[in-house]
């Protein structure tokens, strides 16, 4: 997981997943190389500068992450029935989740990615479970 995450966080488009905040936005702080922040910040990718790789509202562009590696940042199963991080959707309805990460969301999370890391086969759950 770890190996996949930090391959997809280093391609150009994966400043992206920093502006959609909440759980995505942790999970790429956490896996993502030094410069994503300030790749976030420096605005679109080239790929959408220069090519208009991207999606469009209005006249404005961003980059564009896919459903699939949105699934990989999650650590989703391959079979899709479990997955190490919560559905974004998810955690975005969560009566927790107030919209910002508060030092309770820090908290969980840490819990969550130790949990993770010492192998514990319950940490990765399925959508309803998470819910």
């Amino acid at each position: 997981y770890t190996a996949r995450v930090r391959e997809l966080l280093c391609l150009p488009f994966a400043r992206r997943f920093l502006t959609q905040g909440g759980i995505l936005w942790r999970i790429a702080l956490q896996f993502g190389p030094n410069m994503l922040v300030q790749e976030a910040l420096a605005g679109p990718s080239s790929a959408v500068t220069l090519w208009r790789s991207g999606e469009s509202v209005g006249n404005l562009w961003d980059d564009f992450v896919t459903p699939e590696e949105i699934n990989t940042l999650l650590g989703r199963s391959s079979s899709g029935s479990e997955s190490c991080w919560p559905p974004n959707d998810v955690w975005d309805s969560s009566k927790k989740w107030k919209g910002f990460w508060s030092d309770a969301d820090e908290a969980w999370f840490q819990f969550h990615l130790a949990n993770l890391s010492s192998g514990n086969l319950q940490a990765p759950k399925s959508r309803r479970t998470w819910k």
